[in-house]
């Protein structure tokens, strides 16, 4: 094994990008996406899967000590090789089954998740355990879409044929010619129902930094004498993937900023990602539309260095791209920056590129232009938004722009305004008894109400919260009778309720499925609130609209409001700062202290001491989210610097189920199969409360914006 070895992840990286190979290796480049498998993991119980897994193919994994725990690969490899030994001895029949096994040949290595080895039928089984969920019309079509492999399962599939690949070899250096590679996958089952409460308990977690390697690990603890018996198998699904794993090693290779010649089939892609791994040498091909979501990307004023903004550059020089800017400038808002909602199946990312734009002012409006213009909504069409930004972002451009038509709709709203915001999680092992893995549990709410006095006056209260980490108990429909209460105290909803984006009312309709089959004695009272304030979506939606449905703050933000500040993003988390710096008399009042908190001028549910909270200083530079509590707190490390990172990324494109409300449900998570003292459960409880708390307080900021500015008429 070389120094240097082409590993699995790695692998993936060349995938997405060789260019990536050489980011990665070096600290100096900011990094995005470090720990992110850690987080995602974490968020949606994958390290549980991957140790229930461990008892489909041994009944006492931990007992038995199957798994390699060294994260030193040579030691790995070493060990891995000594419990592979009885197996390939001359007359061996007993099945060997290895967990976090080490395989390598030449520059290759791979951990996999479990290694099974049956010398009598002389078979080695590559096993993949994923905490993505699968269904049996996805098996049938082997992962297939109408032009080839389905993109969503593509990245899987490589995977586990690199692992395929790297196995073979194995057997090749060791001349076991006759033996053979089976690869399987195994997947969470998303029509599987959970029999037992507590599933997830038996598999406690605890997290580590690794200082040696600057990344988080998470240790499992099973239980000493649990049995398969006592699990529910019947969520995970086996899935045989010999023949799709034949078919990639013979095609050629998707890889976006690849070389075709090296990507004739997996084994020439894989000769070649590893010479550059080894090599250590920068390699820079193309850019694409995946540059966007290429986490090593630098912010302005930010440490470390900006990968994308030197492929732009490199791309600059050798005539792929042009630009009248300096795109080595992070400061300089890339092509790919540029909205790309409301596009149908289009990529206006890889529009602009294929025209050779490079920056964003260099975009004019024909590269953009639709074919046809069919305006459905009142406000901006999705064209003149990005023409909007563009212009924007030419210097000497005014900061922000109105579109009046949109923003009528305000005169219509009946007051008091209600902003809502919700907490949920979706596991992939269901906590509670009945339920599918990934269905919505609720968890949260905040409530903020503005109310207008009889000479136009607006006063703000945080008025309810309400919150449940109790482990073993499913608070959902709690959730919607606290709701209702806080909503309706005397039984009649008064006024408008606000919502940013899609989450509060898709929850809402999930739930309402819930309670409709659930026996509860208010479950007529609790659908006719959830029908009040919701519309249906979807395939097979009845075409209800509540008579008073939520109103959509996002919807109203992308037809009406456009800011250069949040550069193109329409997240209430890029939002926020944009309208604070678009109307400093709000600014001002969340900059000073003794105006927020209980007791006080705008009055908190929660007690941030006797002057209240300052949302805004020089100390956070001026962001709310950074006044904020940790979560877990100081013997976690870094972790709560990973946790703000979800709640400050971008949530419009291509965001992950960690993005989207990602703090509160990686610390639910937590708080349901970590063993907790009560001091800490009410620790991050605590938390949890004021991170929603800002949520809703942040649609208030938005609101209180755009009233000021169509008060002095949009003027900049």
């Amino acid at each position: 094994m070389t120094a240097r070895p082409l590993t699995k992840s790695r692998f993936k990286l060349a995938l997405a990008c060789p260019t990536q190979l050489y980011y990665s290796a070096h600290r100096e480049y900011v990094d995005r996406n470090a720990d992110n498998d850690f987080l995602k993991a974490l968020a949606d119980g994958g390290y549980q899967v991957g140790e229930m897994a461990k008892f489909l193919f041994h009944p006492d994994p931990a007992g038995a000590g199957i798994t390699v725990e060294s994260l030193d690969n040579a030691e790995a490899w070493t060990e891995t090789r000594s419990r592979l030994s009885p197996a390939f001895a001359p007359g061996a029949t007993e099945p060997v089954v290895i967990a976090e096994a080490a395989l390598a040949s030449g520059d290759l290595l791979v951990r996999v998740d479990i290694l099974r080895v049956d010398p009598a039928s002389k078979v080695l089984e590559v096993i993949e355990v994923k905490s993505k969920s699968v269904g049996q019309e996805e098996i049938a079509r082997e992962f297939r879409n109408s032009s080839g492999f389905d993109p969503d399962w593509a990245p899987y599939l490589y995977d586990i044929a690199f692992q395929h690949l790297v196995a073979e070899r194995v057997l090749e250096d060791l001349s076991l010619k006759t033996w053979k590679v089976l690869p399987k996958l195994v997947l969470i089952d998303r029509d599987a129902i959970v029999r037992a409460d507590g599933l997830h308990q038996k598999f406690g977690v605890s997290g580590i930094w690794d200082e040696a390697r600057k990344r988080h690990r998470i240790k499992v603890s099973t239980p000493a004498g649990l049995t398969a018996d006592q699990l529910d198998l019947g969520l995970l699904r086996v899935v045989e993937v010999g023949a799709i794993v034949a078919e990639l090693e013979r095609q050629p290779v998707s890889s976006p900023n690849a070389p075709l010649e090296h990507c004739a089939s997996l084994a020439d892609f894989v000769a070649w990602a590893s010479g550059l791994q080894r090599s250590g040498e920068r390699f820079f091909y193309s850019v694409s539309k995946a540059c966007k979501k290429c986490p090593y990307r630098a912010h302005p004023g930010e440490d470390g260095n900006s990968g994308v903004h030197e492929c732009f550059k490199e791309a600059v020089r050798l005539g792929v791209l042009s630009s009248a800017q300096n795109v080595g400038d992070r400061s300089t808002a890339l092509s790919i920056d540029l909205w790309g909602g409301r596009a149908g199946s289009q990529s206006i990312a890889d529009r602009v590129l294929s025209i050779g734009r490079a920056a964003l002012t260099d975009i004019v409006d024909e590269d953009i232009r639709p074919k046809t213009f069919n305006r459905t909504e009142v406000g901006l069409h999705a064209f003149e938004r990005r023409v909007a930004q563009i212009r924007l972002a030419k210097p000497g451009s005014a900061p922000f722009e109105l579109n009046e038509d949109a923003l009528s709709e305000i005169d219509e709203w009946q007051w008091p305004l209600h902003m809502i915001d919700f907490e949920t999680t979706a596991p992939a092992i269901p906590f509670f008894a009945g339920m599918r893995p990934y269905q919505t549990v609720a968890f949260q709410f905040s409530h903020h109400v503005m109310e207008r006095d009889s000479g136009g006056g607006i006063s703000i209260r945080h008025a309810n919260q309400w919150i449940s980490t109790q482990a073993g108990c499913d608070p959902s429909i709690e959730f919607v009778r606290e709701l209702k209460r806080a909503l309706m105290p005397e039984g009649v909803l008064e006024g408008t309720v606000f919502r940013y984006h899609n989450h509060e009312n898709t929850v809402l309709r999930s739930l309402r499925h819930r309670i409709v089959e659930t026996d509860v004695a208010d479950a007529d009272e609790l659908v006719d609130f959830i029908d009040l304030i919701t519309h249906s979506t979807g395939k097979g939606g009845e075409g209800h609209v509540g008579e008073k449905d939520m109103v959509d703050l996002h919807s109203l933000v992308r037809r009406g409001y456009v800011s250069a500040k949040a550069g193109g993003s329409i997240s209430l988390k890029y939002i926020l700062p944009a309208i604070l710096h678009d109307v400093p008399e709000v600014a001002a009042r969340y900059s000073v202290p003794g105006i927020y908190g209980r007791g006080l001028k705008i009055p908190s549910c929660n007690d941030w001491g006797p002057s209240g909270h300052v949302w805004l200083t020089p100390e956070a530079g001026g962001d709310p989210y950074r006044t904020l509590p940790p979560v877990f707190g100081p013997e976690y490390g870094p972790l709560d610097e990973l946790l703000f990172r979800l709640a400050t990324d971008d949530e419009d494109e291509g965001g992950s189920a960690i993005t989207q409300g990602g703090v509160a449900m990686t610390a639910y998570n937590y708080t349901q199969f970590a063993q907790l003292s009560d001091f800490e459960r009410e620790r991050i409880q605590a938390a949890l409360l004021r991170y929603c708390e800002l949520d809703t307080l942040a649609m208030v900021v938005l609101v209180e914006g755009l009233l000021a500015l169509r008060a002095r008429g949009g003027e900049h």
